[in-house]
This record gives structure tokens, sequence and C-alpha cells, in this order.
């Protein structure tokens, strides 16, 4: 379970804003900041590593396409003989616009080959909705200027998660740029978990219910926020700026690196 954040055509002087927490299993191996893309490929394309499955959860690319995925949860898991949904972002982060992105994605992706996910995919001028979860098609959903946020459901189902992450953030929109931006980490840190039962059709009620709030811990299931980042393009053609922390957001230590760009080692 995770949860993505993009702000979209909002703030002056800064197009994208993106942050995100991922949700894992502690032990699953994980690099949270890497280089992602290939030796001759064109852009250059930073962001999380499943070491497991391969690909990732979030990608960005040097031109300013950022793309997130998060889950469509199965009573009986993921089916393991299906593709790592961990190469849809990935794909979509290897094209120049958001909108090129698209294009090519819906026509070369057969969600029957994935277990179910949706994405968010975002550049400075245009933001999409991406539904993987049909069994015979791609379906993509233009999204207008504002917040947009997915956790694991569409992006259109009633969440307390999604309610809380927009109440937190109603009071910072409104000011600097700098405010706002300097807002996420704590935002991603918050551990209010909004009342109501757990879905009828969990598997695990406890999870379920921890997983309501922003940033989850569930001990006693090895399970919680492994790691998150706050992703900014600027008006201008520079690369986004990344910052990041390798553990849960409310234990601190975040990074923003300026070599990230030029440096091909993992971070």
């Amino acid at each position: 379970m995770c949860l993505l954040i993009v702000i979209s055509g909002l703030v002056p002087g800064m197009p994208l804003i993106v942050a995100a927490n991922r949700d894992e299993r502690r032990a699953r191996p994980t690099v949270p900041m890497t280089r992602l893309d290939d030796a001759d490929g064109e852009l250059a394309i930073r962001g999380g590593r499943d070491e497991v499955g391969g690909g990732t959860w979030l990608a960005t690319n040097e031109a300013g396409v950022v793309a997130g995925l998060t889950n469509r949860p199965l009573r009986d898991g993921p089916d393991a003989a299906k593709r790592s949904r961990g190469e849809l972002p990935l794909a979509l982060a290897r094209h120049p616009t958001a909108a090129a992105a698209v294009a090519a994605f819906g026509p070369t992706i057969d969600p029957r080959a994935y277990n179910p996910s949706w994405l968010l995919v975002a550049d400075r001028h245009d933001a999409f909705f991406v539904d993987v979860t049909a069994t015979d098609q791609v379906v993509v959903e233009p999204l207008p200027p504002g917040v947009h946020v997915l956790e694991n459901r569409r992006l259109d189902e009633p969440s307390a998660k999604v309610e809380r992450v927009r109440e937190l953030l109603g009071p910072v929109l409104a000011g600097s740029p700098a405010v706002l931006v300097d807002s996420l980490p704590a935002l991603l840190a918050d551990h209010h978990v909004p009342p109501g039962a757990p879905p009828e059709d969990a598997s695990n009620p406890r999870l379920a219910m921890a997983a309501r709030a922003i940033c989850v811990h569930a001990d006693e299931d090895d399970y919680g926020t492994r790691s998150s980042a706050v992703i900014t393009a600027a008006d201008d053609a520079a690369p986004p700026t990344i910052c990041w922390t390798a553990q849960a957001p409310c234990q601190g230590d975040w990074r923003t690196s300026d070599d990230l760009w030029t440096r091909a080692g993992t971070e």
C-alpha cells in the first residue's frame, strides 16, 4: 500500500510537486533512491528500486516527468506468475513529456500481464490518471490543475486517508511555495488513523486499519512506510529536485543530493 500526492499547475514558479510514501514489508530488499536508466538511455531516470520484483514504485526523469504507482489490493495476494508492476512507472519515465508517455503506454501495455494497479504521471504541463485494473485495455484520464491524491484505490473513490491529506494540505496551499514544500515531510509522517471500520473484504483487518494512516506502522505484521520522497519541478528546464528518506518519514534523515543527476551510483 502506498500514497502518491501530485500538486499540478497550482503553485506559482513550481508547476509540479509530488510527495509519496512507499509502504511495504520491511524485510523486502529495496534501494530507496538510485539510477534507473540504462547506460544507453536518452533520459536520466532516478527513483526507488525494488530488488525482488525489479522496477520501481516512483520514478522521475531529467525532463521533469514523474510517474508513480499504487497497487489494487487482492484478497489472495498478487499473482506471482505475472510481470512486476514496477515496470510500469519506469516505462512512463522513459518519455520526455507526460503526454508522450501516456500516448505510448496505452497501446503497448497489456493489463492482463500485470497484477492490477493505478498510476499518476505528470510533468510541468500535464497530469494523467492511468488505470491498469481492467483485463482488456489501459484507461488514461487527463487531470485538471489541482491536488490529486492516490492511495490503494481508484482516484475518485472515497478515502479517509485522502481526506486527511487534503485536511493537512489546506492551510499551506495558499502560502508560499517554500512553506508548502517544507511542510510535506511532516504531512507524510502523519500517524493519525481516521475512524471507521476496515473493509469487509480485508484479509487482515488489523493491517487494514493501520494502513488508513498516512505514515503506516503495523509492527506486528512487519509492514509499514519504508521510504518517502518529495519531488519538485520549477518553471525552468532544470532537472527536478528530489528530497528523500530511506526510512519512515517520521524518523527524519531527509536528504537532497545536488549531484544526484550526474552521479551513477546508488544512494
